[in-house]
């Protein structure tokens, strides 16, 4: 009589990660998504798919620190950004808006922006968060985040991609649109602190969109940079993200 078998277990146990990953019972992982918004005026090549206002392409920041201004008086809430600092540990810090006078983070170490939010529900004016003339960060009128594709994977971290999607609305326009999932590693190379995206994949959408779902997973090493970009022929409000897991690395 043979012994016990025992690779079912094993099989059972990788089916179920994900699954168990979304119960936070995998010390160290987390359930990973990001979207992003991108409304063009006319044509766009390689745009970033972050919020309206943003600079097309990526710059990288470099040990900086924010400053944060609304376009209105009546901004007085609280925003929370979510960063990675100079050794790019995934740090949170809250600020609170003064209207149409800047305030400025204590974090003076800044070399990425994940994500920005408000605290206290959507923001009256467009919230603009910077630093030496560059846009990091915008949260536009009547939103409540910083819509944006592309984020910095923490220091210690792998981000495993499970399913990515894009879609583009023109109305009677009709634009033909290219969405490339795009990151700063190709080949074993790193360009993340030069911000140089490198395009893994790509769809092309005319008023329509794409999900591609239960492949990968895609892992995204840590200190890299991943998102989505555009290329329209058009106006068009564009939008892209993904979803996934980040585990210890």
């Amino acid at each position: 009589m043979s012994g016990p078998h025992r690779s079912w277990d094993e099989r059972q146990w990788r089916n179920m990660y994900a699954a168990d990953v979304a119960r936070g019972l995998v010390a160290g992982a987390a359930p990973f998504y990001t979207h992003g918004e991108l409304i063009t005026s006319g044509s766009a090549t390689e745009a970033v798919i972050w919020e309206p206002g943003m600079p097309n392409s990526l710059t990288v920041p470099d040990n900086i620190q924010l400053t944060i201004v609304s376009s209105s008086a009546s901004d007085t809430g609280q925003i929370k950004i979510r960063y990675l600092d100079g050794n790019l540990i995934e740090r949170t810090e809250t600020v609170v808006l003064n209207g149409t006078t800047s305030v400025t983070t204590t974090a003076d170490d800044i070399r990425a922006v994940n994500n920005a939010y408000s605290l206290d529900g959507a923001v009256v004016g467009n919230i603009t968060i910077s630093s030496g003339g560059t846009t990091y960060a915008r949260i536009p009128a009547g939103n409540v985040q910083f819509n944006t594709s592309l984020q910095r994977i923490p220091a210690g971290k792998r981000l495993m991609i499970t399913s990515i999607y894009g879609g583009s609305a023109s109305g009677s326009s009709a634009a033909r649109v290219v969405i490339k999932l795009q990151t700063t590693q190709i080949n074993g190379d790193s360009f993340a602190e030069d911000g140089v995206l490198h395009p893994v994949g790509a769809v092309a959408v005319q008023d329509s969109s794409v999900t591609l779902a239960n492949f990968g997973p895609f892992p995204i090493s840590a200190g890299e940079w991943v998102g989505f970009t555009a290329t329209t022929d058009k106006s068009a409000d564009i939008t892209a993200g993904l979803f996934g897991w980040i585990e210890p690395a």
